[in-house]
Order: C-alpha cells, then structure tokens, then sequence
C-alpha cells in the first residue's frame, strides 16, 4: 500500500467540515474527476457498526463506470473519517480535520493498492484538485451571506446533480455567451464611434 497526501488550511469551523466531509455524496460529487451515478445504503440484514453504501461512478476520461461497496468510519468524531473501497486502484480515502488558528486544517489521503509510479503521480495531481474543490464547497457552506445562500442553493440543486462533462459544456457555454457579449459591445462602441466621424 503507497499513501498520498495533501493539505490545506480552511477559515471554516471543524463542526461544517465535519458536516460537509461525512456527506459521501457530496464529497463524491465535488471530484472533477469521475460523476456520481448512484449511490444507495448497503444493507444485507444484519445490524452494520459503520455506514456502509454501494455507488456507481462514471471516469470523465475513458466513460469507464465502476461500481465501489464503501465503508464510512468515523474514527474520531469530528477528527477523522475514513471511507474505505472493497476493489479499485484507491482502497481508502481518508480526512483529518485539526484545528488550526480561527479554522482548520483539512488532510486528504489516498491509500493505494498499486506501485506503479504513473498511477501515484496521476493520483497525487488528482488529490490536490479535488482537495481544492472540496476547501472552496466548505467556505460557500460556512458563509451564511444572501449571495452566498444561493450559490449554495445552485451548488446543491443545480451544479452539483451534472456531471462532469455536462459541467464543462456548461463553462464553455458561459465562456463563449461573455466572449460574444464582449465583442457585442465593442461592436457598438466602433459603429458609435464610426458614425460620429
């Protein structure tokens, strides 16, 4: 088993991190990786000490769908969760939570069954976008603002229920709708300056 890491130091309180990093669907969603198929409560009939869930995910590289069995472990309540994965490259996914001044430090790590050194590095690149995603969700949870209350609501309701290549098409369209504002206007402001000539 290798081990990968990174950190990254949030002004948002240890109880909504706590919140926000025990909710395995949205911690899933928040990857820019792989989207969120389905996920639904893994039960077999006997009482379960952890959570335990089955999810199907879809890669946003090759379309490849995998279906994971996950075991949530709150180690230590509101420190540290570990979410463990029966089969895949990543057997474990595991934050710490420290304080740290007026926030706290977040610790991702992946723990891997693989020694290749290509799928460490693609993995550790991984690892800190998605550790950058989940710090920017937890610092929209903690702000209690109007503007930021509806972009939660968008980010919840909307944003987070695409998938990933839906939300590229999306940015694409944003980028392309301001690039064509952008040019609207300074085709106004050369036909007005034009004419006045």
């Amino acid at each position: 088993m290798r081990s990968v890491s990174s950190s990254i130091l949030l002004p948002v309180s240890i109880t909504t991190a706590f919140r926000i990093i025990t909710d395995l669907s949205t911690i899933i969603r928040l990857s820019p990786f792989f989207s969120l198929k389905n996920i639904t409560p893994a039960t077999n009939g006997a009482p379960q000490k952890r959570d335990r869930y089955s999810l199907t995910i879809e890669y946003y590289g090759n379309k490849m769908i995998e279906a994971h069995s996950v075991e949530i472990d709150r180690l230590d309540q509101e420190r540290l969760i570990s979410y463990a994965f029966e089969s895949g490259v990543v057997r474990n996914i595991r934050y710490e939570l420290e304080p740290s001044g007026e926030g706290v430090q977040l610790t991702q790590t992946f723990e891997l069954d693989s020694e290749n050194e290509t799928i460490i590095k693609g993995t550790e690149d991984e690892l800190q976008v998605w550790l950058n995603s989940v710090g920017n969700y937890l610092k929209l949870r903690e702000n209690n603002s109007p503007l930021k209350r509806l972009q939660k609501w968008f980010m919840d309701k909307v944003w987070l229920r695409l998938t990933v290549s839906e939300r590229n098409i999306a940015m694409i369209m944003v980028k392309i709708s301001v690039l064509e504002l952008v040019l609207l206007l300074v085709l106004i402001l050369a036909w007005n300056v034009w004419t006045r000539i």
